[in-house]
């Protein structure tokens, strides 16, 4: 039996060897593969589709078998050798029909890029970028090989495609035509001559840069297209959002302000409103702008919306009401009466004004129901220059600033002593008044040279025009060959000071005072001589 088995097994292998060596060996699956040449091209441009591994033309049957192919161009993603182009592909175009086989299982066909896919139903417009090109058997829909083909079609990209009119947008082309001019449009109207920036000509690889400046126009998208000399063109979409502004952007209750729209509808009805409530209304251009003005509300200090809407479109701005104030006069003299006016304070409130970064008070008054104010001071004494006025209720604070004018008064004309005369000890000195509109004081030297390096008596601050010399200031006395000199010079009360006078000689004669004792005592003894006097007249008188 084990033998019996064993010659079975034998006699199997044996049989299945001998079927090998007879039998034809099946031929393998050829691999259905397509090349292009180039691989990349401009619409309307040529290139060819090789392909290989596909069923062979055979003329030796009778009859002949004829082996085609249809070939096309594909859009979107790449799609599978196990698709069907009527079936599984968005958007396609026939470039070739029953393009033939040969007997080799090869085909080499021209075909064009075209300008658009047509699937049957709805055409496509080609643009440059990646396309995919399928083959199929002429009988059959299904897609055999797929090969990747690059479109090189003109084309434009915005660096930011939405935004208020106004907006620059920068426009970068590339695969134009080599140094040729270009052509804007915002529209389907010529804005070239508009260009902000950048080239209005290709460079020698078809490209540019160019800067455009978004014109006047409606909410919503608009198209901006770009073409050379010859005709190559890409276009883009730019969407106009709409835009509020304001002038000025802060303020106080009762000004005016002006609110400016574009972008916009055309010929559309706006209506403004303050924090809410109606304060105009408008109707728009043709493309979508306008402009209004009104009286900011009484309201008190605080941050508002500003709203234009024409019922499909609206924006907003913010409008400030700060603490704020003004001046009458913003230059002047020490002395004058000044007035402040002050709005965006708390309403029925103390507002404090003080003078200077030293704060002096110069007045107090309380705002009204919107918390305007009006104070008047006088300037108070203080140098020449700028000056910082505050105005505070404790929370809001301003400041403005008055500058004190820094013109010198006039040099005062010496009067007594006159030059190279007699004074006395406490001598008396007089000059011309000066006038001067923040007011006038006056400085006084006594020197002993005429340069005045040293001064021996010396007053400021004098309010009159003259000056006499004290007990404890008197002079000794001096030969008129050495004198005393002296000069004057006028000060007003914002410290601007004149030129000192020419300087004036003078001299102090001897000078001899008794004091006050000796006084008295003279006084007594004359007073007896005379009485022993009287005595010794009425005597001789009685003996006659």
């Amino acid at each position: 039996m084990k033998g019996n088995k064993i010659f079975r097994i034998l006699s199997l292998a044996v049989i299945l060897s001998m079927l090998v060596m007879v039998l034809p060996a099946a031929p393998a699956l050829a691999a259905k593969t397509i090349d292009l040449d180039p691989e990349e091209g401009e619409i309307g441009d040529y290139f060819y589709v090789d392909g290989d591994g596909f069923p062979k033309s055979d003329d030796s049957e009778d009859p002949p078998v004829e082996s085609e192919v249809d070939i096309y161009l594909v859009g979107g993603d790449e799609p599978s050798t196990s698709d069907d182009i009527d079936s599984d592909v968005n958007t396609f175009e026939h470039l070739k029909y029953n393009a033939d086989v040969d007997e080799d299982g090869e085909f080499r066909d021209r075909v064009k890029v075209p300008s658009v896919l047509n699937d049957g139903d709805d055409d496509e417009d080609v643009t440059r970028g990646t396309y995919w090109v399928c083959v199929t058997y002429a009988d059959d829909d299904r897609i055999r090989a797929v090969a990747e083909f690059t479109v090189l079609a003109a084309g434009i990209e915005l660096d930011d495609d939405d935004g208020p009119v106004g907006t620059e947008v920068e426009i970068t082309g590339t695969d134009f035509n080599d140094r040729e001019d270009i052509t804007v449009e915002y529209d389907d109207e010529d804005i070239t001559d508009d260009i902000v920036s950048g080239d209005d000509r290709t460079s020698s690889n078809g490209g540019f840069i160019t800067t455009i400046a978004i014109p006047e126009s409606i909410a919503g998208d608009h198209t901006i297209t770009v073409t050379d000399e010859t005709g190559s063109s890409d276009e883009a979409t730019f969407t106009v959002d709409s835009q509020l502004t304001i002038d000025p952007q802060s303020g106080a209750a009762g000004d005016s302000l002006t609110a400016s729209g574009t972008g916009f509808g055309s010929e559309a009805d706006v209506t403004v409103t303050f924090d809410g409530d109606t304060v105009a209304t408008d109707t728009t251009d043709e493309y979508g702008s306008f402009e209004v003005s009104f009286t900011v509300p009484l309201v008190g200090p605080g941050t508002y919306d500003i709203e234009a809407d024409d019922d499909e479109n609206s924006d907003t701005a913010e409008f400030v009401i700060a603490a704020s104030a003004s001046l009458s006069e913003t230059t002047g003299n020490v002395g004058d009466e000044i007035t402040i006016s002050g709005t965006g304070f708390i309403p029925n409130h103390e507002i404090t004004i003080t003078y200077t970064s030293e704060p002096v008070v110069v007045a107090t008054t309380t705002s009204d129901d919107v918390g305007a104010f009006s104070a008047t001071f006088e300037v108070p004494k203080s140098q020449h220059g700028n000056h910082t006025i505050t105005a505070s209720d404790g929370t809001n604070t301003t400041q403005v600033t008055f500058t004190v004018e820094s013109t010198p008064p006039l040099i005062p004309v010496p009067l007594l002593p006159e030059a190279e005369t007699k004074a006395k000890s406490l001598a008396y000195f007089d000059w011309e008044e000066v006038i001067d509109p923040s007011g006038v004081t006056y400085s006084l030297q006594v020197a002993t040279d005429e340069a005045f390096t040293d001064i021996i008596r010396e007053q400021t601050g004098l309010t009159e025009s003259e000056y006499t010399l004290t007990k404890e200031e008197k002079l000794e006395s001096t030969k008129k060959e050495a004198p005393y000199w002296w000069r004057v010079q006028a000060v007003d009360n914002a410290a601007n000071e004149s030129g000192w006078t020419t300087p004036q000689s003078f001299y102090v004669g001897f000078n001899f005072t008794l004091p006050d004792w000796a006084k008295y005592l003279l006084f007594v003894v004359g007073g007896l001589l005379l009485l022993a006097a009287g005595f010794f007249l009425g005597r001789k008188t009685l003996e006659y």
